[in-house]
C-alpha cells in the first residue's frame, strides 16, 4: 500500500506532520477530513528514505545494558530529528531507535512510548510517564516542537545541547583520572604496609626486645590491628562509604548537603559555577526552541541540580510572571553574579534574550573549565606531597628501633 505524508492542522492550530498508509491520495484526504483535520498538503513518499535508515541503522552492532547514558539520549535527540526531517512518521522512528540503541532501558522506553502514542496520547504525554529517562527539559523541548509543527529542528537544537554537556563532562572526567589514580595508590600503599609489611617488623622487634619509640608503637598498634581486623576493617570501610552515599541520596538531606557544598574552600566555587553554567546553557536552548520565559525559568530552575538556587530561581520567576523586570529581580538577590542581571537588562533592551543567554554560559562554561584544570594541577603535587609524607612517617618509625639496635641502644 502506499505512503503519503501530509501535514495538517487541528481546530487548536497544532500542526500534524505523519506519514500514513492509504489505497490512494483521496481516500487519505478523507480520512484526515473525517478527523476534522484542515489540510495542508499531501504528497506520495516512495520508501527510499525510510530503506536508507534502515539499512544505516542496521549496520551498527547493538550492545545492551542496563543504565541509561547522556550519550543515548544525544543518539536519540540526533537521529530522531534527522528521521523526522527526512519524511519518517514519529512511530516508526521510535521503532527504528529502539531497536539500534545500546541502552536496554531505553529501548524498552521508546517502544512504550509508542504503543501510548498508537493509543492516541502526544509524543510530550509518552515521554512525561518516564521522568526517570526524560527530563523536564526534554519534554519542555517536546512540547515546543509539537506545538509549533517544528520537532525535528527543536530536536536537533536539543542534540545539539546535549553534546556539548557530554564533551564537557569527558574533558573534566579525564582531568580528574590523574589525581584519582594517586589517591588509590596512596590507600594502597599505607594498606600493603600496614596488613603485609609492618607485622613483619613487630615480631623482629618482639624478638630483639627493642624499647620502641613513641611513633613507631603507634604505627604498630594501628599495623596490629589492621592485621587482625583486616576483614573487619574493609567491611566497615564499605560500610561507612555505602553510608555516605545513603545519606547523600536522601531528600531530606538534600537542601543542607547543597548549602554545605557551596561553602567548602575550593569546592564551593565550582560546584556554584556548575550550577551557573547549567542554568544558563538551559536557559539558552529553551529560550531559542521558543518557550516563554517565565516557562523557561521554572524548568531551569529544576534542572540545576542545586534547591537553594532553585529556589531563588523560582522565586524570580513569580515575580517576573507579575510582570516585573527579569534583570531587576536578579539584581535584587545577592547570591546571583551581576554578570547575569546586566546581560539580561541587555537582552531585554535589544529583544535578543536567547543570544545572551548563549554568550553568559560560554562564559560560564569557560571558567568552570579553567578553575577545574587549574585546581587539578595544583591538587597533583599537594598528592604527592602528601603521600611522601605518609610513607615518610612510617619509614621513619621503623628507622628509629634500627638505630637503636645498631647502637646497642635499648636492649
Amino acid at each position: 500500500m502506499p505512503k503519503y505524508s501530509y501535514v495538517a492542522k487541528t481546530k487548536e492550530a497544532k500542526t500534524i506532520k505523519e506519514i500514513e498508509d492509504a489505497a490512494s491520495r483521496d481516500e487519505l484526504i478523507a480520512k484526515l477530513k473525517s478527523r476534522n483535520l484542515f489540510i495542508i498538503s499531501v504528497n506520495e513518499v516512495r520508501g527510499e528514505q525510510e530503506k536508507s535508515f534502515l539499512a544505516f541503522f542496521s549496520s551498527h552492532k547493538q550492545s545492551y545494558r542496563s543504565s541509561v547514558k547522556l550519550y543515548d539520549m544525544v543518539f536519540l535527540s540526533r537521529n530522531l530529528s534527522t528521521m523526522l526531517s527526512s519524511g519518517v512518521t514519529l512511530l516508526r522512528s521510535l521503532e527504528i531507535i529502539s531497536s539500534q540503541t545500546e541502552s536496554a532501558k531505553l529501548g524498552k522506553v521508546l517502544k512504550e512510548c509508542s504503543q501510548h502514542i498508537k493509543e492516541g496520547l502526544s509524543f510530550k504525554e509518552a515521554i512525561a510517564k518516564y521522568p526517570g529517562v526524560f527530563s523536564p527539559l526534554w519534554k519542555a523541548i517536546v512540547e515546543v516542537g509539537e506545538a509549533s509543527g517544528n520537532l525535528p529542528t527543536v530536536l536537533d537544537k536539543l542534540a545539539d545541547y546535549l553534546d556539548m554537556r557530554m564533551e564537557f563532562e569527558r574533558k573534566i572526567i579525564s582531568a580528574l583520572i590523574y589525581p584519582i589514580i594517586l589517591i588509590g595508590a596512596m590507600i594502597a600503599a599505607v594498606f600493603i604496609f600496614f596488613k603485609f609489611i609492618l607485622p613483619k617488623f613487630v615480631m623482629i622487634f618482639r624478638d630483639f626486645g627493642v624499647k620502641l619509640p613513641l611513633p613507631t608503637q603507634i604505627i604498630f598498634a594501628i599495623a596490629s590491628f589492621v592485621d587482625k581486623n583486616f576483614i573487619f576493617v574493609l567491611i566497615g570501610l564499605a560500610a561507612v562509604i555505602a553510608g555516605f552515599i545513603m545519606f547523600m541520596r536522601r531528600p531530606e538531606t538534600k537542601e543542607t548537603r547543597d548549602r554545605i557544598s557551596m561553602k567548602l574552600p575550593l569546592i564551593g566555587e565550582l560546584v556554584f559555577l556548575f550550577c551557573l553554567d547549567r542554568f544558563t546553557s538551559t536557559m539558552y536552548i529553551l529560550l531559542d526552541s521558543g518557550l516563554p520565559l517565565v516557562y523557561a525559568l521554572e524548568i531551569a530552575a529544576r534542572g540545576i541540580g542545586n534547591t537553594i538556587l532553585e529556589k531563588n530561581i523560582l522565586f524570580v520567576k513569580n515575580r517576573v510572571k507579575d510582570g516585573a523586570s527579569l534583570s531587576r529581580e536578579f539584581s535584587k538577590l545577592n547570591i546571583f553574579p551581576a554578570l547575569i542581571s546586566e546581560m539580561a537588562k541587555i537582552g531585554e533592551e535589544t529583544g535578543t534574550m536567547p543570544e545572551i543567554f548563549r554568550k553568559i554560559s560560554l562564559h560560564y562554561n569557560k571558567e568552570l573549565t579553567t578553575r577545574v584544570e587549574r585546581i587539578i594541577v595544583a591538587f597533583e603535587p599537594i598528592m604527592i606531597l602528601l603521600l611522601g609524607i605518609v610513607i615518610g612517617a612510617i619509614v621513619i618509625s621503623l628507622f628509629l628501633p634500627l638505630f637503636k639496635i645498631a647502637t646497642g641502644g635499648g636492649m
